[in-house]
């Protein structure tokens, strides 16, 4: 191997250096990017399971609220009249089955 360096010209050997110094600084930027975009999202992650928590429980908190404040359903009987007009809860392909 030493003995084909010899052989190639000079300044060829110069050029693929340079080329090979070009490609190390795109991939050295590469991998800086790749770093920082990691860091950004670990830091949302920490933010999102700090505040996780505590929106849970707020989310909890609103919920047991408006069950608590919520009005029981009117009972019905037998004997109320029927609304002739209201939606029916099944469609007729329901039978079929």
């Amino acid at each position: 191997m030493v003995n084909e360096l010899m052989q190639d010209d000079p300044e060829k050997i110069l050029r693929q250096q340079d080329e090979l110094k070009v490609k190390l600084l795109r991939a050295q930027s590469i991998v800086a990017e790749c770093k920082a975009g990691l860091a950004d999202l670990e830091r949302r992650l920490e933010r999102r399971a700090v505040s996780s928590p505590i929106d849970e429980r707020q989310r909890n908190s609103a919920a047991n609220n408006s069950i608590r404040n919520a009005r029981p359903p009117k009972s019905r009987s037998v004997n109320d009249p029927v609304d002739q007009n209201a939606a029916v809860a099944f469609s007729s392909r329901s039978w079929d089955r």
